[in-house]
Order: structure tokens, then C-alpha cells, then sequence
């Protein structure tokens, strides 16, 4: 039976939708969307069907540019030195690593003309079902867009005019401009006294990225651990094939700006860039400080058997500051048993997984004030795989366009806290916010158990088809799949549901119990306030439902 209290419910109808401050990541940058911009290109969108170019364009919107002269041209909202730009130009057709699309488009910045830009394909197009391949014949094209980064020739004013401009289309017959991130990047990080470096004589890491640094790395580290001394990296770029294993100590950069790990092994490609912890088979690390360096790795597919993630293993009381993880399958992917790990002021962008999961056995750990933005799977999840999370937080955090799955999702765990957070523009098979028992080995003891807080979070155009099941996903929504969930208390309160795509609430896939929205605010839906297609004992208290809603 399905049964669901209303108290105090009100519907209202108005038109602006006032900015909800307090939530989401603090960050330095400022963006800039594509069609807010000067331009003489094609204004695509607003489309949220799976497959199109817009429906995975930051608020479904882009500019396309399809010939010679056509540009886009943005304003310097702040003082800066440096852009961000999420693009998108077409693969090849035959979609094969050895066929790679490379493409520059001018850039000018105060009407000088600077170094170009060079968008690629080569991370980006996916084809067929899950986990994906290359192949275009395969059908279901989607994930199609990349970010570049690059760093200005000095600092320039706020007002100052940033041009992307088409010269040619003989290497692309399109250029899709999403949006900018400007940033004024301070200088580099000095080196802590009495640290070591990761390039003394020692050690010997290549800044230049010509040669392979994992030794150099592992052994500074190793050492870092024994002296009990700080481990620097320099400013440059260091080419690594193995994964750098951390216990006990410190490793830190000039910022993600100025240091940065990247690399794959030419022959074997399981082998690749990344920091991991001991796994808790080897007895796990602990005492861990990974603070302002980036990752940007090579990772064009989806494999799951193997580890090809930024950050991985098992970090007891450990600290993760001011990350630049792109281009790896996981930000960050944490196998407990493991205790008190904290992700803070991180970035992660163009993943072909997860963002981050806190995956079997994580307890009171927290990511908070970290910006996600087109990961390839969930972009915040908690999986209570085997051994129950308990405890953990996400907290202000900014997650925006996951290409597959949900913003954050939650599958089981014990006192749970999501608050303050911002998530916008799901693409598909997903919702803003997904509290379940579901996925394997989610039940029982692992389940959603005590005290779940869903408090102050903004869902916006969040929810969207589900292509296996044809129909729509709500911003919210509860699935008891493995088990019916009736042994939580659910507080969902203080809520903005913004333009969901479909409907603001749903539930499905067994009994969910326990669940109070108090103060939620819903703004406009595609279907439905509320979605029932399974049952449980909820209430629903002082909301306010506004425009569009059945």
C-alpha cells in the first residue's frame, strides 16, 4: 500500500527563481556560459533528450561555430590569467585511438592573438551499452564533450574580451563552445623547508615529462615516510606509469597549476598515473597529506577489472587538499575498511567513471567544497558493498553533468549526511539525489540504516530519462530494490527542486519508509511533484509546489 502524509502543503505559482547562496562548492574561478557570450555561431538547445550535443551542455545550451571567422567571445568576469573551456568537436567516424581528432581554434585575449587551443576527440564520443566502447557503428552516441585548461601570458583585467575564433575547418567541421572558467592562479607554492623534493639527485623525477618518474616518485615518498619529512614536486610535468603508493606521509605540489602527474604505459594500458594507498589486504595506509598537485591522466575508456582511478586504496585519517584530478576512470575511488579520510577544495572534471565512491566499509569520512563537473558514472557515491559506511558526509560540494547516473548517490550506509550541496544537469539513467538499496550487496546490515540528513541542497534540472526502463527519473528518488528500506529515519529538509526534468519525487523498486520532506521547495517539473511506483509510510510537511507540477 502506498501511503503518503500531507501536511501543510501549498502550490503557488510565480516565474523568477531568486539564487540560493550558502550552497554548493566555494571556488576560485568564475564560469561564463557559451551563449551568454558575444557570438556569430549557432545557438544550440534547450534540449534534455539523451544523444543530443545540448542535452549534455551546461544548462543545455551551446554555440556551435561551422566556419571560417565564426567566434565566440567572452567577457572577463574577474581579474585573470587563465581559462577553462568545456568543448566539443566530432570524432573521427571510425572512433579508433589511431584516428584521434585534433583541432586548434584561435585564441585571443584584449585582441592579441596568443597560442592556439587544440581540442581533441580523444576523450570523448562513447558508443553502444555499458561499459561502452569506441565504436560508432555501435549506435547510442553520447558523451561528447572535454575541457582544456591553459594558463594566460600575464594577468588581465576583469572586462578584457577572450575570444575562441574558427580560422579554418579543414582539421574540424564544428566547434561546439560550452563554456569558460576564468581564474587568477597565484604563483607556485614554494618548497616547505626541510621537505625533500621528488627531483633531488636522490630521486631524479623528470619535470620535462620526457622520461617515466614513478621510481624517482616511490622512492621519495618511501623516504618522505621514514625521515618523517614533507615530500615536494616542483613545478612541472611528470610522466608516471605506475602507481605511486603513499603511507605515512606528505606529498604536496606548487598547485595544480603548476604540478602535475599525468602518464600511461605505452604497451600496457592498465598501468597509468595515480596515488593510492595500501590496500587493506596489505594492511591499508594511514597519516596520509596529498595537498595541491593535479592529475590529469590518459584515460579513454571504461574498464572496470582494472585500476586506472586518480586516487585509490585504503586512507585511514587522511587529507586530500586543493586536487586537479581529469582524465582518470575514478577521481577518486576508496576501498575500505577505512576510517576519518577527508577530500576537501578538489577538482574533478572528464572522468569516464565516478567522481568519487566511497566504496565497502568508509566511515566518518567527508568530501566537502570540491567542484565535480561531466563524470562518466555518479559523480559524489557512497557503496556499502560487503561492509557498512557509517558516518560519512558530503558536504557543499558543486557536481554538475554526469554523463551516466546520479549526482550523489547513496546505496546504503548508516547516518548518512548530504547537505548544502549543489548538483544540476543530469543526462541520463539518473537523478539529482538517489538514496537506495540497491547494487550488490546493499542489504541487511549494509542497507540504509539510523539517521539519513538530505538538508539545504539545490537540485537543478536535475533527474532525466532512463533509456533501459523508458521513462523519467525523479530529482529525488528512493528504490528498495534489494530490500525495503524500514529501518531509517530520512530527513529530506529545507530542499530546492528546480526545472526538474521529469518529475521532483520518485520512488520505485520496493518500499522506502521513513521519509520526511519538510520545507522542500519545488520549482517546476516535467512530469510530477510527486512519482509513487512503490510504497512505504512518508510524510510530506510545509512545502511549497510552484508551476508546471501534476
Amino acid at each position: 500500500m502506498k501511503s503518503l502524509i500531507l501536511v501543510a502543503l501549498a502550490i503557488h505559482a510565480i516565474s523568477a527563481v531568486d539564487w540560493i547562496p550558502g550552497r554548493g562548492a566555494q571556488v576560485a574561478f568564475v564560469e561564463v556560459e557559451a551563449e551568454h557570450a558575444n557570438h556569430n555561431g549557432q545557438l544550440i538547445g534547450n534540449d534534455r533528450h539523451y544523444g543530443q550535443l545540448s542535452s549534455e551542455a551546461s544548462q543545455r545550451r551551446a554555440v556551435t561555430l561551422n566556419a571560417g571567422g565564426q567566434y565566440v567571445e567572452f567577457t572577463m568576469p574577474i581579474e585573470a590569467n587563465s581559462v577553462v573551456v568545456r568543448y566539443s568537436i566530432p570524432d573521427t567516424g571510425s572512433g579508433k585511438d589511431h584516428e584521434i581528432r585534433d583541432a586548434d581554434i584561435d585564441l585571443y585575449v584584449g585582441g592579441a592573438k596568443l597560442k592556439p587551443l587544440t581540442f581533441t576527440s580523444k576523450y570523448s564520443h562513447w558508443y553502444g551499452s555499458y561499459p561502452f566502447n569506441n565504436n560508432p557503428g555501435s549506435g547510442n552516441a553520447h558523451h561528447f564533450y572535454d575541457s582544456v585548461r591553459t594558463l594566460l601570458d600575464k594577468t588581465y583585467p576583469k572586462g578584457t574580451k577572450v575570444k575562441l575564433q574558427v580560422s579554418d575547418t579543414g582539421k574540424s567541421p564544428t566547434f561546439t563552445i560550452d563554456l569558460a572558467d576564468f581564474e587568477l592562479i597565484g604563483a607556485p607554492i614554494a618548497q616547505p623547508s626541510g621537505s625533500l623534493s621528488v627531483t633531488d639527485a636522490a630521486y631524479g623525477a623528470d619535470p620535462t615529462g620526457k622520461t617515466d618518474s614513478s621510481k624517482a616518485f616511490q622512492k621519495a615518498v618511501d623516504d618522505g615516510a621514514t625521515q618523517k619529512k614533507t615530500v615536494y614536486i616542483p613545478q612541472g610535468t611528470y610522466m608516471i606509469y605506475e602507481h605511486v603508493i603513499v603511507d605515512g606521509v606528505t606529498l604536496t605540489g606548487a598547485g595544480p597549476w603548476y604540478s602535475v602527474l599525468g602518464g600511461r604505459h605505452p604497451t600496457d594500458r592498465s598501468k597509468t598515473c595515480g596515488v593510492y594507498g595500501k590496500y587493506v589486504e596489505q594492511g591499508g595506509s594511514k597519516n596520509v597529506h596529498l595537498s595541491n598537485f593535479a592529475i590529469i591522466g590518459d584515460i579513454r575508456e571504461r574498464v572496470d577489472e582494472i585500476q586506472t582511478n586518480g586516487i585509490g586504496g585504503a586512507l585511514t585519517d587522511t587529507v586530500i587538499d586543493n586536487l586537479w584530478l581529469q582524465h582518470v576512470k575514478v577521481g577518486a575511488w576508496l576501498d575500505g575498511k577505512m576510517d576519518n579520510l577527508v577530500i576537501k577544495n578538489c577538482r574533478i572534471e572528464d572522468t569516464t567513471a565516478d567522481g568519487v565512491n566511497f566504496h565497502k566499509g568508509v566511515t566518518n569520512s567527508i568530501v566537502q567544497n570540491t567542484f565535480l563537473r561531466n563524470t562518466g558514472d555518479d559523480g559524489l557515491a557512497m557503496w556499502a558493498e560487503q561492509y557498512p559506511n557509517v558516518n560519512n558526509k558530503f558536504i557543499n560540494n558543486t557536481m554538475g553533468i554526469p554523463v551516466l547516473a546520479n549526482n550523489i548517490a547513496i546505496y546504503g550506509g548508516k547516518d548518512i549526511e548530504v547537505s548544502d550541496n549543489l548538483v544540476y544537469d543530469t543526462i541520463s539513467n539518473g537523478g539529482g539525489i538517489h538514496i537506495a538499496n540497491r547494487y550488490p550487496g546493499v542489504q541487511g546490515p549494509t542497507g540504509v540504516l539510523g539517521h539519513h540528513k538530505v538538508y539545504r541542497n539545490t537540485m537543478l534540472r536535475a533527474g532525466n530519462a532512463d533509456y533501459n526502463w523508458n521513462f523519467g527519473i525523479g530529482s529525488i528518488w528512493f528504490s528498495g530494490q534489494n530490500e525495503e528500506i524500514k529501518n531509517a529515519t530520512i530527513e529530506v529538509k529545507d530542499c530546492d527542486i528546480i526545472d526538474a526534468s521529469y518529475s521532483a519525487i520518485m520512488y520505485i523498486e520496493g518500499k522506502t519508509n521513513g521519509v520526511t520532506f519538510d520545507n522542500l521547495s519545488i520549482n517546476g517539473t516535467g512530469t510530477f511533484a510527486l512519482q509513487l511506483q512503490a510504497g512505504g509510510e512518508n510524510v510530506i510537511k510545509h512545502c511549497i509546489i510552484r508551476e508546471n507540477c501534476k
